[in-house]
């Protein structure tokens, strides 16, 4: 049976006849019973499938003529009560057909953007011409719309999850960071935390660019502002410092290799069932005669559907070890099945990884 509560249904039948009724109010010749034949199809499709088949009859059903179209759709998207996810099919839209009218598409979107988001629809655009994407946003990175100011970071980046690529900005990191420079103070985590993403994008193709950038950011950071940039940094170089990085451990406070043993690592269970918490602690103990900083991640070998091993690195803790000091470490792993993940059955392997060294490793079994 269907799960009710699912995201497609986000955009269902109640959506479909808002459209319809707020289009009707600004363009009186709309066929809203001919647009409205798309429900019949709506309930057997996924959440991109359904906004891809309302955009799809917004083209058939709609004026043809773009600059008129857009100018509807945005006084609906202004007057009606459509919000969040319900305006996909708008910013799909835009994406889709926008391209030959650059400026009006742009303006659209900034529009749209205060109530959804346009991170998706710009990246054609950006593919396009990205000079002038890059100047509405030089512009729009002090826009007083705390959903502006993170667009302009979250569209422009390289990697953008579930976006498309940007070849360019991946080749060439540079088109980018100045706008992250203006936005790097933002009062608003929201947009603080999109810059740290785009960073750690970067991260994944010219680790020593986004090393610097962030090394200069701490350097001249204004009192007020120092928290802000230490947040950034450490979640810009998280994908570095699971790698162990050496230049990003270090940026990080990390000096060479943790002189430390692990004992007593162990599993609460040898066996696991999905929805399952898998609970495991160890005992950390120094051997330096001085202080250490520690950066200490767990890692899953989990089984694929081929039957080899997959690793997935996840942060466990940063701590001050004094010397000679002993603690105890423990953490509970969810099993719980998430859309983003197929588990299969078999012998996973769990490691742990202290300032970038493996430094531990058991196993155990899970039943799917």
């Amino acid at each position: 049976m269907d799960n009710p509560n699912a995201f497609k249904n986000k955009i269902n039948a109640e959506v479909a006849r808002k459209i319809a009724i707020g289009i009707s109010r600004h363009y009186p010749s709309f066929n809203s019973k001919k647009f409205l034949l798309l429900i019949k199809d709506l309930d057997q499709l996924e959440l991109k499938a359904r906004v891809l088949l309302i955009t799809r009859h917004l083209r058939l059903n709609l004026e043809h003529d773009y600059p008129e179209a857009v100018a509807i759709l945005v006084k609906v998207m202004e007057e009606s009560d459509l919000q969040g996810f319900e305006l996909w099919p708008f910013s799909e839209y835009i994406s889709q057909f926008g391209l030959e009218h650059f400026d009006l598409s742009m303006k659209a979107m900034y529009l749209l953007t205060q109530k959804f988001t346009s991170e998706f629809a710009v990246r054609p655009f950006l593919l396009k011409n990205h000079k002038k994407v890059l100047k509405y946003f030089d512009k729009w990175a002090n826009d007083k719309n705390v959903h502006i100011r993170r667009w302009v970071s979250e569209g422009s980046r390289p990697l953008l999850p579930w976006g498309q690529s940007i070849p360019l900005f991946i080749m060439d990191p540079t088109h980018t960071l100045l706008l992250l420079d203006k936005l790097k103070f933002d009062q608003e985590l929201y947009v603080r935390k999109s810059v740290a993403n785009h960073l750690n994008d970067i991260s994944k193709n010219h680790p020593q660019v986004v090393i610097e950038v962030l090394r200069l950011w701490e350097k001249n950071v204004p009192t007020e502002h120092i928290e802000k940039i230490l947040w950034i940094k450490r979640h810009a170089l998280r994908t570095l410092i699971k790698k162990g990085h050496s230049g990003a451990l270090k940026l990080m406070g990390v000096e060479g290799k943790a002189k430390v043993v692990i004992k007593k690592l162990a599993c609460l269970k040898d066996s696991y069932h999905l929805h399952d918490e898998l609970i495991f602690s160890f005992d950390l103990e120094s051997k330096a005669k001085t202080s250490q900083k520690l950066i200490i991640d767990y890692i899953i070998d989990f089984v694929k559907a081929n039957g080899k091993l997959g690793k997935k690195v996840y942060k466990l803790k940063t701590l001050e070890l004094e010397a000679g000091e002993r603690v105890t470490i423990s953490k509970k792993h969810s099993l719980k099945p998430i859309t983003t993940m197929k588990y299969y059955s078999g012998t996973h392997h769990l490691l742990i990884q202290i300032n970038g060294e493996m430094m531990g490793q058991i196993t155990f079994y899970l039943e799917v």
